[in-house]
């Protein structure tokens, strides 16, 4: 029988509890760290191309669209750093046992000749608690 192999998405969601929150807030705090480190080394190569640049004689313009590259870099981290503090924010508020979207995986199913295809293609959800498995959803 002729059958197919399709990529569909599945989606993780935890159960909220402590060893979770602990998990997820280590974590965003590393990558709030990382963003700190990446926002100081931005600094520092910035004033340092200015500066080269300047020494060089380069236009104003030249030297302006390096200004302009810098600050559109420094407002992307503090972006990405609002958003880590927000998660951080949301974490510390989640209720014991509730159920949190971690993000999604690629899985492939077999399609043949006969199969509801909506129903092979739905979204299943991968229920974790604690890292371990606990429900498959959505699964026919």
């Amino acid at each position: 029988m002729q059958s197919i192999s399709l990529r569909r998405q599945v989606t993780i969601v935890a159960i909220v509890t402590e060893q979770f929150r602990q998990q997820a807030t280590a974590e965003l705090q590393a990558a709030l760290q990382q963003t700190d480190m990446e926002a100081q080394q931005l600094e520092f190569q910035g004033k340092r191309a200015i500066t080269d640049f300047e020494k060089r004689g380069a236009a104003a313009a030249e030297i302006e669209g390096v200004k302009g590259q810098i600050e559109e870099q420094r407002q992307r981290i503090k972006a990405q750093k609002t958003d880590l503090l927000g998660k951080l924010d949301m974490i510390g508020k989640m209720e014991l046992n509730s159920e949190f979207i971690q993000g999604q995986v690629d899985n492939f199913v077999d399609v043949k000749v006969g199969d509801h295809i909506y129903a092979k293609l739905s979204n299943p959800q991968i229920i974790v608690k604690d890292g371990i498995v606990q429900e498959i959803r959505g699964e026919e």
